[in-house]
């Protein structure tokens, strides 16, 4: 892995993520607005950071419970590291989904993953991840949008959840046809096989890399059904360390505004989270950098007085996207320091 290639984004990401918070802060700026940064109590900048450290730790806890599942073993520090790494790099690469192929190319790797670590067993873990993800929205946000939703103008950004819905059940139903028919997909690598004449000319080495990409193929499909219909108390225990990682980060604007001195809005912040997650995931951005920003302002526009909207985006997006992508940086360049 070289970071050097991954540069450029990280310039880009960061500099749409900052233009974008200035735009806001000046959109929301007033007088008043100019030190109340400055008189956020330290102990819930502290809490804010620790709910997003919990956050980490929720989400090495599944992949830790995941891997079990599929017969892999995986230390706790090493799901860890997966994490951070996956934190970077989908800073770094369109959308906010760009950390799964490193977290597949991690679970490969023997210093990483013991047991059943190919790449089919890997990719059934990471994208098995995100359709754990998809039943706990599926499941939560329906019943916020019940309790809060009759309150909530989201006419301004129904195209990007309508473009978001669209492009996730594409998405799902191609992963959907590959687990249920993964012979289907014997014959596609057979027509890459044949592709593979102009480049490989040894027949014996282009039957290998076919037959390697048919049991990878199997070992996903296995590994997902695996995972959804065979690991009933694993399920249950992913759910939950679910439900712990994505509740402890959609809190921190609510801990934000106690710091600010407003009414924290619990359900409805939770429920303005889950729709800019679900908005992060167009591949428009570097992390969804831009996207992010303008939808909270959309958003928390109808819940929060505007000389507190710009303070609350800025300190937000500070503990959350840009400690996730500093604390990742580390960790990654000392996975590339290992020679990784």
């Amino acid at each position: 892995m070289e970071l050097k290639k991954y540069k450029k984004w990280l310039i880009v990401s960061i500099v749409i993520s900052a233009t974008s918070l200035a735009i806001i802060y000046m959109l929301s700026a007033t007088h008043e607005a100019e030190e109340i940064i400055l008189t956020i109590n330290p102990l819930i900048i502290l809490i804010a950071i620790s709910f997003n450290v919990f956050s980490w730790l929720s989400w090495a806890l599944r992949i830790k419970i995941m891997a079990s599942a599929l017969n892999t073993k995986v230390a706790y520090f090493k799901a860890f590291k997966i994490v951070m790494v996956s934190h970077f790099m989908a800073a770094v690469t369109p959308s906010s989904m760009g950390g799964e192929p490193m977290r597949i190319y991690m679970l490969t790797q023997d210093e990483i993953a013991q047991g059943n670590t190919g790449v089919g067993n890997a990719t059934a873990l990471t994208l098995g991840e995100r359709l754990i993800d998809f039943i706990f929205f599926g499941v939560t946000l329906p019943i916020l949008l019940l309790l809060v939703g009759l309150s909530l103008d989201l006419s301004r950004v129904r195209y990007l959840l309508i473009g978001s819905a669209i492009l996730l059940g594409i998405l799902g139903i191609f992963t959907f046809y590959i687990v249920t028919h993964p012979k289907k997909f014997h014959k596609f690598s057979k027509k890459i096989g044949k592709l593979l004449k102009f480049f490989i000319k040894d027949e014996k080495k282009r039957k290998r890399i076919t037959a390697k990409m048919e049991k990878e193929i199997d070992a996903f499909s296995y590994g997902i059904i695996v995972l959804f219909k065979h690991k009933k108390w694993h399920l249950l225990a992913t759910l939950g360390a679910t439900a712990l990682m994505w509740s402890f980060g959609f809190m921190i604007p609510s801990i934000i505004l106690i710091g600010l001195k407003l009414p924290p809005i619990w359900l409805i912040s939770y429920t303005f989270q889950m729709i800019i997650v679900f908005i992060t995931m167009i591949p428009i951005s570097p992390g969804g950098s831009g996207l992010a920003e303008f939808s909270a302002y959309l958003l928390y526009g109808q819940e929060v007085p505007k000389e507190f909207l710009g303070p609350l985006i800025v300190v937000w997006r500070i503990l959350t996207f840009y400690m996730n992508l500093g604390v990742g940086l580390v960790y990654t360049l000392h996975y590339i320091a290992k020679g990784k």
